[in-house]
Protein backbone atom coordinates (compact mmCIF):
# COMPACT_ATOMS: atom_id res chain seq x y z
CA UNK A 1 0.00 0.00 0.00
CA UNK A 2 1.19 3.79 -1.15
CA UNK A 3 -0.57 6.62 0.46
CA UNK A 4 0.04 9.65 -1.07
CA UNK A 5 -1.54 12.83 0.75
CA UNK A 6 -1.13 16.58 1.15
CA UNK A 7 2.34 18.58 3.04
CA UNK A 8 0.02 20.07 5.57
CA UNK A 9 1.81 20.43 9.19
CA UNK A 10 4.84 18.15 8.06
CA UNK A 11 8.42 19.22 8.61
CA UNK A 12 10.25 19.60 5.45
CA UNK A 13 12.18 16.30 6.07
CA UNK A 14 9.45 14.44 6.90
CA UNK A 15 8.77 11.77 9.97
CA UNK A 16 10.53 9.05 11.00
CA UNK A 17 8.73 5.59 10.11
CA UNK A 18 6.46 6.89 6.97
CA UNK A 19 7.85 4.63 4.61
CA UNK A 20 5.26 4.26 1.75
CA UNK A 21 3.31 7.94 2.57
CA UNK A 22 3.89 10.73 -0.09
CA UNK A 23 3.61 13.68 1.53
CA UNK A 24 3.05 15.78 -1.91
CA UNK A 25 -0.66 17.01 -2.60
CA UNK A 26 -1.12 20.95 -2.33
CA UNK A 27 -4.04 21.68 0.34
CA UNK A 28 -5.78 24.91 -1.24
CA UNK A 29 -7.49 26.12 2.05
CA UNK A 30 -3.49 26.63 3.21
CA UNK A 31 -3.45 29.21 0.04
CA UNK A 32 -2.79 32.73 1.18
CA UNK A 33 -5.38 35.23 -0.72
CA UNK A 34 -2.93 37.02 -3.37
CA UNK A 35 -2.51 33.37 -4.55
CA UNK A 36 -5.89 34.04 -6.76
CA UNK A 37 -7.33 30.28 -6.11
CA UNK A 38 -10.33 30.46 -7.80
CA UNK A 39 -10.47 33.87 -9.37
CA UNK A 40 -6.85 33.57 -11.71
CA UNK A 41 -7.28 31.04 -14.15
CA UNK A 42 -3.80 30.87 -14.50
CA UNK A 43 -3.01 30.76 -10.70
CA UNK A 44 -5.64 28.08 -10.51
CA UNK A 45 -4.62 25.98 -13.40
CA UNK A 46 -1.41 25.47 -12.58
CA UNK A 47 -1.75 24.39 -9.05
CA UNK A 48 -4.32 21.69 -10.15
CA UNK A 49 -2.23 20.81 -12.53
CA UNK A 50 0.55 20.35 -9.91
CA UNK A 51 -1.30 18.22 -8.01
CA UNK A 52 -2.85 16.27 -11.18
CA UNK A 53 0.45 15.67 -12.15
CA UNK A 54 1.76 14.57 -8.51
CA UNK A 55 -1.23 11.53 -8.37
CA UNK A 56 -0.21 10.37 -12.47
CA UNK A 57 3.98 9.69 -11.48
CA UNK A 58 2.34 8.07 -8.12
CA UNK A 59 -0.07 5.69 -10.37
CA UNK A 60 2.12 5.11 -12.99
CA UNK A 61 4.58 3.92 -10.70
CA UNK A 62 2.52 1.98 -8.45
CA UNK A 63 0.01 1.07 -10.43
CA UNK A 64 -2.74 0.48 -7.99
CA UNK A 65 -5.09 -2.84 -8.30
CA UNK A 66 -7.58 0.06 -6.19
CA UNK A 67 -7.38 3.94 -4.85
CA UNK A 68 -8.88 4.23 -1.49
CA UNK A 69 -10.30 7.74 -1.44
CA UNK A 70 -10.18 8.98 2.26
CA UNK A 71 -10.86 12.85 2.74
CA UNK A 72 -11.03 15.81 -0.26
CA UNK A 73 -11.66 18.56 1.95
CA UNK A 74 -9.27 20.52 0.97
CA UNK A 75 -7.94 18.83 -2.30
CA UNK A 76 -8.39 19.47 -5.76
CA UNK A 77 -11.77 17.50 -6.97
CA UNK A 78 -10.23 17.20 -10.48
CA UNK A 79 -8.30 14.04 -9.00
CA UNK A 80 -11.24 12.13 -8.62
CA UNK A 81 -12.79 12.95 -12.29
CA UNK A 82 -9.29 11.94 -14.07
CA UNK A 83 -9.21 8.92 -12.13
CA UNK A 84 -12.62 8.05 -12.76
CA UNK A 85 -11.80 8.49 -16.73
CA UNK A 86 -8.93 6.03 -16.10
CA UNK A 87 -11.12 3.74 -15.10
CA UNK A 88 -9.18 2.35 -12.36
CA UNK A 89 -11.36 0.74 -9.41
CA UNK A 90 -12.34 3.42 -6.52
CA UNK A 91 -13.26 2.94 -3.44
CA UNK A 92 -14.87 6.29 -1.22
CA UNK A 93 -14.67 6.01 3.04
CA UNK A 94 -16.65 8.84 3.58
CA UNK A 95 -16.03 9.85 7.07
CA UNK A 96 -16.75 13.82 6.61
CA UNK A 97 -19.63 15.97 4.66
CA UNK A 98 -16.59 17.10 1.89
CA UNK A 99 -18.78 15.59 -0.75
CA UNK A 100 -21.96 17.70 -0.17
CA UNK A 101 -22.63 20.00 -2.77
CA UNK A 102 -21.71 23.19 -0.98
CA UNK A 103 -17.94 22.03 -0.12
CA UNK A 104 -17.75 20.55 -3.19
CA UNK A 105 -18.30 23.69 -4.98
CA UNK A 106 -15.96 25.35 -2.91
CA UNK A 107 -12.78 23.90 -4.61
CA UNK A 108 -10.86 26.45 -6.50
CA UNK A 109 -11.15 25.18 -9.87
CA UNK A 110 -15.19 24.99 -9.55
CA UNK A 111 -15.39 28.17 -8.44
CA UNK A 112 -13.22 29.98 -11.41
CA UNK A 113 -15.25 27.64 -13.73
CA UNK A 114 -18.61 27.67 -12.72
CA UNK A 115 -18.98 30.85 -10.63
CA UNK A 116 -16.54 33.49 -11.77
CA UNK A 117 -18.66 36.05 -12.78
CA UNK A 118 -16.07 38.45 -14.27
CA UNK A 119 -16.69 40.09 -17.90
CA UNK A 120 -12.65 38.51 -18.63
CA UNK A 121 -13.09 35.32 -17.14
CA UNK A 122 -16.47 34.65 -19.13
CA UNK A 123 -14.64 35.64 -22.24
CA UNK A 124 -11.70 32.81 -21.65
CA UNK A 125 -13.81 30.25 -20.82
CA UNK A 126 -15.51 30.76 -24.31
CA UNK A 127 -11.82 30.96 -26.01
CA UNK A 128 -11.05 27.81 -23.95
CA UNK A 129 -13.84 25.99 -24.77
CA UNK A 130 -13.36 26.69 -28.90
CA UNK A 131 -9.78 25.66 -28.69
CA UNK A 132 -11.14 22.09 -26.76
CA UNK A 133 -9.24 23.04 -24.08
CA UNK A 134 -11.75 23.20 -21.59
CA UNK A 135 -12.03 20.13 -19.69
CA UNK A 136 -8.10 19.62 -19.63
CA UNK A 137 -8.49 19.40 -15.80
CA UNK A 138 -11.99 17.52 -15.17
CA UNK A 139 -14.55 18.87 -13.07
CA UNK A 140 -18.37 18.32 -12.75
CA UNK A 141 -21.10 18.18 -10.03
CA UNK A 142 -20.10 15.34 -7.24
CA UNK A 143 -23.19 13.32 -8.54
CA UNK A 144 -21.46 12.52 -11.55
CA UNK A 145 -18.64 10.36 -9.37
CA UNK A 146 -19.52 6.78 -9.50
CA UNK A 147 -19.84 5.62 -6.32
CA UNK A 148 -20.09 1.93 -6.64
CA UNK A 149 -18.26 0.99 -4.48
CA UNK A 150 -18.37 3.65 -1.36
CA UNK A 151 -19.30 3.41 2.79
CA UNK A 152 -20.39 6.04 4.97
CA UNK A 153 -19.45 6.17 8.58
CA UNK A 154 -23.32 7.38 9.42
CA UNK A 155 -26.97 7.05 8.37
CA UNK A 156 -26.81 11.24 9.09
CA UNK A 157 -23.83 11.35 6.71
CA UNK A 158 -25.96 9.29 4.01
CA UNK A 159 -29.23 11.64 4.13
CA UNK A 160 -27.19 15.02 4.29
CA UNK A 161 -25.57 13.27 0.67
CA UNK A 162 -29.13 12.39 -0.93
CA UNK A 163 -30.83 15.51 0.01
CA UNK A 164 -27.57 17.40 -1.48
CA UNK A 165 -28.63 15.63 -4.60
CA UNK A 166 -26.46 12.53 -4.70
CA UNK A 167 -29.54 10.34 -5.08
CA UNK A 168 -27.61 6.90 -5.31
CA UNK A 169 -25.89 7.77 -1.81
CA UNK A 170 -29.17 6.10 -0.44
CA UNK A 171 -28.14 2.77 -0.92
CA UNK A 172 -24.46 2.77 0.46
CA UNK A 173 -23.85 1.00 3.50
CA UNK A 174 -22.76 2.05 6.64
CA UNK A 175 -19.22 1.16 8.42
CA UNK A 176 -19.09 3.58 11.32
CA UNK A 177 -15.72 4.43 12.64
CA UNK A 178 -13.20 2.37 14.46
CA UNK A 179 -10.87 2.75 17.30
CA UNK A 180 -7.68 0.58 18.93
CA UNK A 181 -9.01 0.05 22.37
CA UNK A 182 -5.57 -0.88 23.42
CA UNK A 183 -4.49 2.35 23.42
CA UNK A 184 -7.49 3.57 25.46
CA UNK A 185 -6.52 4.41 29.52
CA UNK A 186 -9.59 2.69 30.84
CA UNK A 187 -11.88 4.25 33.13
CA UNK A 188 -12.20 2.53 37.01
CA UNK A 189 -12.87 4.97 39.42
CA UNK A 190 -16.47 6.59 39.36
CA UNK A 191 -18.46 9.08 41.97
CA UNK A 192 -21.17 11.29 41.54
CA UNK A 193 -20.31 13.59 38.60
CA UNK A 194 -18.46 17.08 39.26
CA UNK A 195 -15.59 17.45 37.12
CA UNK A 196 -16.53 17.80 33.07
CA UNK A 197 -14.45 17.85 30.41
CA UNK A 198 -14.86 19.37 26.84
CA UNK A 199 -12.64 18.39 24.16
CA UNK A 200 -12.45 19.25 20.54
CA UNK A 201 -11.92 21.95 18.10
CA UNK A 202 -12.53 26.16 18.53
CA UNK A 203 -15.10 26.45 16.22
CA UNK A 204 -18.40 27.32 15.75
CA UNK A 205 -19.85 24.45 14.72
CA UNK A 206 -18.26 22.71 17.94
CA UNK A 207 -20.07 25.61 20.29
CA UNK A 208 -17.84 25.60 23.20
CA UNK A 209 -19.04 28.34 24.52
CA UNK A 210 -22.42 26.24 25.52
CA UNK A 211 -20.74 24.46 27.97
CA UNK A 212 -19.74 27.10 29.50
CA UNK A 213 -23.00 28.67 29.49
CA UNK A 214 -24.42 25.53 30.95
CA UNK A 215 -21.72 26.15 33.80
CA UNK A 216 -22.97 29.77 34.46
CA UNK A 217 -26.70 28.61 34.67
CA UNK A 218 -25.64 25.74 37.47
CA UNK A 219 -24.04 28.86 38.96
CA UNK A 220 -27.20 30.67 38.70
CA UNK A 221 -28.98 27.44 40.16
CA UNK A 222 -26.48 27.30 43.37
CA UNK A 223 -24.66 24.03 41.77
CA UNK A 224 -21.02 24.30 41.67
CA UNK A 225 -18.91 21.99 38.79
CA UNK A 226 -15.67 22.18 37.63
CA UNK A 227 -15.09 22.53 33.42
CA UNK A 228 -11.77 22.00 31.55
CA UNK A 229 -11.44 23.10 28.06
CA UNK A 230 -9.02 20.84 26.07
CA UNK A 231 -9.77 23.06 22.83
CA UNK A 232 -7.87 22.57 19.50
CA UNK A 233 -7.47 25.90 17.67
CA UNK A 234 -5.50 29.31 16.78
CA UNK A 235 -4.61 31.52 19.60
CA UNK A 236 -7.38 33.77 18.38
CA UNK A 237 -9.83 31.13 19.45
CA UNK A 238 -8.07 30.09 22.28
CA UNK A 239 -8.01 33.77 23.52
CA UNK A 240 -11.98 33.82 22.86
CA UNK A 241 -12.42 31.17 25.11
CA UNK A 242 -10.67 32.39 27.50
CA UNK A 243 -12.23 36.07 27.15
CA UNK A 244 -15.75 34.58 27.42
CA UNK A 245 -15.39 32.72 30.78
CA UNK A 246 -13.39 35.55 32.30
CA UNK A 247 -16.46 38.31 31.53
CA UNK A 248 -19.07 35.22 32.98
CA UNK A 249 -16.82 35.48 36.08
CA UNK A 250 -16.22 31.70 36.07
CA UNK A 251 -12.69 31.56 36.06
CA UNK A 252 -12.81 29.77 39.64
CA UNK A 253 -14.63 26.79 37.98
CA UNK A 254 -13.70 26.50 33.67
CA UNK A 255 -9.71 26.35 33.05
CA UNK A 256 -8.14 25.94 29.44
CA UNK A 257 -5.94 23.46 28.87
CA UNK A 258 -2.78 22.50 26.67
CA UNK A 259 -3.10 19.76 24.72
CA UNK A 260 -1.11 18.50 22.06
CA UNK A 261 -2.08 16.17 19.12
CA UNK A 262 -2.59 11.99 20.55
CA UNK A 263 -2.50 13.51 24.16
CA UNK A 264 -6.08 13.42 25.28
CA UNK A 265 -6.64 9.68 25.49
CA UNK A 266 -4.63 9.56 28.47
CA UNK A 267 -7.20 12.38 29.98
CA UNK A 268 -10.90 11.27 29.70
CA UNK A 269 -10.69 8.81 32.69
CA UNK A 270 -9.33 11.31 35.31
CA UNK A 271 -13.01 13.46 34.93
CA UNK A 272 -16.45 12.49 35.81
CA UNK A 273 -18.50 13.19 32.14
CA UNK A 274 -18.08 14.61 28.90
CA UNK A 275 -19.74 17.50 27.31
CA UNK A 276 -19.82 16.93 23.75
CA UNK A 277 -22.06 20.02 22.23
CA UNK A 278 -21.37 19.90 18.29
CA UNK A 279 -24.43 21.92 16.79
CA UNK A 280 -22.79 21.31 12.80
CA UNK A 281 -24.72 17.30 12.40
CA UNK A 282 -21.21 16.34 12.51
CA UNK A 283 -21.21 13.05 10.54
CA UNK A 284 -19.19 10.67 13.11
CA UNK A 285 -17.70 12.84 15.47
CA UNK A 286 -14.05 10.56 16.95
CA UNK A 287 -13.81 12.57 20.58
CA UNK A 288 -17.30 10.93 22.24
CA UNK A 289 -16.51 8.17 20.43
CA UNK A 290 -13.20 8.06 22.48
CA UNK A 291 -14.44 9.07 25.53
CA UNK A 292 -17.06 6.18 25.63
CA UNK A 293 -14.87 3.93 24.37
CA UNK A 294 -12.79 4.92 27.39
CA UNK A 295 -15.55 4.32 29.91
CA UNK A 296 -16.13 7.53 30.42
CA UNK A 297 -19.60 8.92 31.05
CA UNK A 298 -21.08 11.19 28.56
CA UNK A 299 -23.64 13.71 27.89
CA UNK A 300 -23.82 14.63 24.18
CA UNK A 301 -25.97 17.01 21.93
CA UNK A 302 -28.42 15.21 19.73
CA UNK A 303 -26.57 16.24 16.43
CA UNK A 304 -25.17 13.98 13.68
CA UNK A 305 -24.10 10.33 13.82
CA UNK A 306 -23.07 9.79 17.14
CA UNK A 307 -26.61 9.79 18.47
CA UNK A 308 -27.21 6.66 16.35
CA UNK A 309 -24.97 4.56 18.49
CA UNK A 310 -26.21 5.77 22.09
CA UNK A 311 -29.74 5.74 23.78
CA UNK A 312 -30.96 8.47 25.84
CA UNK A 313 -30.38 7.27 29.77
CA UNK A 314 -28.86 3.86 28.95
CA UNK A 315 -25.51 4.64 27.04
CA UNK A 316 -25.24 8.04 27.78
CA UNK A 317 -27.21 11.45 28.24
CA UNK A 318 -28.89 13.45 25.14
CA UNK A 319 -29.69 16.69 25.09
CA UNK A 320 -31.22 19.57 22.50
CA UNK A 321 -28.17 20.69 20.41
CA UNK A 322 -27.86 24.68 20.67
CA UNK A 323 -29.88 24.30 23.96
CA UNK A 324 -27.68 25.68 27.71
CA UNK A 325 -30.63 24.95 29.35
CA UNK A 326 -31.06 21.37 28.38
CA UNK A 327 -27.35 20.69 28.40
CA UNK A 328 -27.75 22.20 32.06
CA UNK A 329 -29.94 19.81 33.03
CA UNK A 330 -28.40 17.13 31.47
CA UNK A 331 -25.43 17.91 33.54
CA UNK A 332 -28.18 17.64 36.95
CA UNK A 333 -28.87 14.26 35.61
CA UNK A 334 -25.52 12.74 35.53
CA UNK A 335 -25.07 14.42 38.93
CA UNK A 336 -28.08 12.63 40.61
CA UNK A 337 -26.61 9.29 39.22
CA UNK A 338 -25.80 7.44 42.51
CA UNK A 339 -23.03 5.14 40.57
CA UNK A 340 -21.50 7.98 38.69
CA UNK A 341 -22.73 6.52 35.53
CA UNK A 342 -20.99 3.45 35.59
CA UNK A 343 -23.79 1.36 35.27
CA UNK A 344 -24.32 3.09 31.82
CA UNK A 345 -20.82 2.92 31.13
CA UNK A 346 -20.30 -0.32 31.27
CA UNK A 347 -23.13 -1.08 29.15
CA UNK A 348 -22.26 1.45 25.72
CA UNK A 349 -18.74 0.19 26.28
CA UNK A 350 -19.40 -3.14 25.82
CA UNK A 351 -21.91 -2.52 22.90
CA UNK A 352 -18.97 0.04 20.97
CA UNK A 353 -16.53 -2.54 21.12
CA UNK A 354 -19.01 -5.03 19.52
CA UNK A 355 -19.45 -2.34 16.46
CA UNK A 356 -16.38 -0.61 16.33
CA UNK A 357 -13.92 -2.66 17.27
CA UNK A 358 -10.59 -2.45 14.61
CA UNK A 359 -11.27 -5.86 14.07
CA UNK A 360 -15.12 -5.73 13.14
CA UNK A 361 -14.59 -2.57 10.97
CA UNK A 362 -11.56 -3.87 8.94
CA UNK A 363 -13.54 -6.95 8.06
CA UNK A 364 -16.44 -4.88 6.55
CA UNK A 365 -13.96 -2.44 4.52
CA UNK A 366 -12.06 -5.61 3.43
CA UNK A 367 -14.81 -7.33 1.97
CA UNK A 368 -15.80 -4.12 0.24
CA UNK A 369 -12.42 -3.37 -1.10
CA UNK A 370 -12.09 -6.79 -2.64
CA UNK A 371 -15.39 -6.30 -4.33
CA UNK A 372 -14.05 -3.66 -6.04
CA UNK A 373 -11.34 -4.91 -7.10
CA UNK A 374 -13.29 -8.14 -8.32
CA UNK A 375 -15.38 -6.57 -11.10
Amino acid sequence: MQVLTSKHRVPPMGVDGETGVYRELMRNDAANEEDELGTSYRVTYDWEDANARVLAKRMKRFKPDVVYVWNQQALSKSLLFGLQAQGVPLFYDLHSNWLNEYTFESDPWFRWWKRNKSKRSRLYRVFLGLIGSSRRLLIGHPAELDLSYASVCSASLRDELVASGIAHAASLPVVPPALDTSRMVMKSQFQPARRFIWAGRLTVGKAPALALDAVRILKERGIDVSLDYYGVGEPLERKAIRDLIDHAGLGDRVRMQGIRPGELLAHYHKYDALLFTSCCNDPFPITPLEALLSGLPSILAKDGGIVEVVEDGETALLFESGDSYSLADAMVRMMRLPDGGEAMSRKCLEQLKARHSIDVVIEHVEALLTAATQD
